[in-house]
């Protein structure tokens, strides 16, 4: 599975605002097709948003935007990039109100690059002096102007378009550069009312391949054990009441659930009915889950939800609600907030089962002392357990540091994301990951192997293997905010990436995952953009 490419979303830190753009994204642009990010103020000055991958970047309010930003948006126009102003924008309301028409000009064309560009001036400011007059007489225009810079050989073409009662559009296009910039002065409500086009229709301007879509409702869950007795024992399990945190967790036994119903799911509630040794059709394979499990603890319960927010959060829920049920498994047959590391969405596609699993370790074990090495044991696992069932011992899947999976190097195909914390018994850990149905079973075996042999013989012989799989042996990498090039050594006894100076071979870096992000393509380390 390739990368799908991103849409960029920027709302000057207005959450809320990025939430119901978003929730309309959902209804227009395919999962599998592209994943949408909320762009920060801090992430917007940096560069390394601006990529091939990034199909869209739609800015939702300009007023904290500086120097830094509008020229890392300029360079990514440059780049062939597609950028959508909505919202109310301080650039159309100072065209609209500004009495020079030279000035107006100069706007628009900072999007195209060169200020200095002369051949578009004097014919430029005409058709901007005469389309603003039409509109302010008329209350509408539907103008266009094209343009050949032929000291620079670009082609240029300006539309600016308002229907009466409806907010104003000014498309540009640099068809040199195949870049285009949509503005509008549409208000967010405006854009984000029921039955509005102004959305899709912008997206479709700029290319974005648009598709009427809803998304997947949330659904109830069930839980299930491989003995009934496991679940009767389990103290914390309170039935016909909400427990947990967000979102809360409601059980019922299956043969209430038959006489008094469930309640609806939603973001903030997760009905799960507890089934009997009975494995009813589900749309998950219960019965050669359990025939296949071949661990003592971990896995022996399971709650499976056609339908999710995320495993993390329901994980997170449960382990709150029942802390003495260790080891139990959270699948999904879908995501519609799958979590990634540093907060970012990721694609949860049908066909695949998204899962998190959470143990306890006590703290005496040596594990307990280095918890983020707990991701780099899973790593090897899940390679490990892909080479056994598929019967290859080369197959090509491989890790990227420090939590992704790789066909070779060229196509992404899953990620992990740990989490760890202390309480009472030990340290709480929890994996989630995307992976096939056989693979939940047998990497949850395969993890508990290679978890004793981290904890018998030490790190480096699960580092003996890691090394075999993973992607990076003697690569040479950028360590952005260090400025400094260096040759991956391995890692340390923590998990991070060691990497020693080329300029100052004595020197060795320890760069941890918290934090950082490796751009395989660039041969670039750097700061996780959030």
């Amino acid at each position: 599975m390739c990368r799908p490419d991103s849409i960029l979303v920027y709302t000057g830190g207005h959450d809320d605002l990025y939430a119901r753009i978003r929730s309309s994204l959902s209804r227009l642009v395919p999962s599998d097709r592209y994943t949408v990010f909320h762009l920060s103020p801090e992430a917007m000055k940096k560069q390394p948003w601006v990529e091939p991958t990034t199909a869209c970047l739609i800015i939702a309010d300009t007023s904290e935007l500086d120097d830094r930003s509008w020229a890392n948006m300029q360079l990514y126009f440059n780049q062939a990039g597609k950028i959508i102003f909505v919202c109310q924008n301080r650039l159309l309301a100072s065209l609209t109100t500004c009495g020079s028409t030279k000035k107006q000009a100069d706007m628009i064309r900072m999007a195209f690059g060169s200020r200095d560009s002369i051949s578009m001036g004097k014919d430029f400011e005409h058709f901007l002096k005469k389309s603003l007059k039409t509109l302010s007489k008329q209350g509408q225009v539907n103008a266009t102007f094209h343009s050949k810079d032929f000291a620079g050989g670009m082609s240029y073409s300006v539309v600016l378009t308002k229907a009466k009662d409806m907010p104003l559009f000014l498309y540009m296009e640099n068809s040199a550069h195949q870049a285009s910039a949509i503005f509008s002065d549409a208000t967010s409500e405006q854009l984000l009312a029921p039955g509005s086009r102004i959305l899709p229709d912008s997206l479709s301007r700029v290319g974005v391949n648009i598709t009427e879509c809803t998304p997947p409702s949330l659904t109830p869950g069930v839980m299930v054990a491989q003995e009934p007795s496991i679940i009767d024992s389990l103290m914390g399990v309170r039935y016909g009441e909400e427990i947990g945190q967000t979102p809360k967790l409601f059980l019922r036994k299956a043969e209430k659930a038959v006489e008094q119903g469930m309640p609806e799911a939603s973001e903030t509630l997760l009905p799960i009915e507890v089934l009997n040794s009975a494995y009813p059709d589900v749309g998950f394979d219960l019965s050669l889950y359990f025939s296949r499990l071949r661990t003592r603890n971990l896995g022996r319960v399971i709650v499976y939800v056609p339908v999710a927010t995320t495993t993390m959060d329901v994980n997170a829920s449960f382990c709150d609600a029942i802390p003495t049920c260790d080891g139990a498994v959270i699948v999904a047959g879908r995501q519609i907030h799958g979590k990634g590391r540093g907060g970012n969405e990721f694609v949860s596609p049908l066909g695949a089962a998204m899962f998190t699993v959470s143990t306890s370790i006590p703290q005496s074990s040596s594990l307990a002392k280095t918890p983020s090495f707990l991701q780099h044991i899973f790593a090897v696992a899940l390679v490990d357990a892909v080479r056994r069932l598929s019967g290859l011992d080369d197959f090509p899947l491989r890790i990227k540091w420090p939590n992704d999976f790789y066909f070779n190097r060229s196509h992404k195909v899953g990620g992990i994301l740990a989490s760890a914390r202390f309480r009472d018994d030990g340290l709480l850990i929890s994996i989630g990951g995307v992976v096939s149905t056989c693979l939940i079973r047998s990497r949850q075996y395969w993890f508990l192997d290679w978890m004793n042999m981290h904890e018998m013989k030490g790190q480096k012989e699960v580092l003996k293997v890691y090394y075999e799989f993973w992607l990076h042996s003697r690569e040479e990498v950028t360590i952005e905010q260090l400025a400094e090039k260096g040759i991956i050594r391995g890692l340390d006894k923590c998990g991070y990436l060691q990497v020693r100076s080329k300029s100052n071979p004595s020197q060795i870096f320890s760069v941890g995952d918290n934090g950082n992000t490796f751009d395989m393509m660039k041969g670039l380390i750097r700061h996780k953009l959030r």
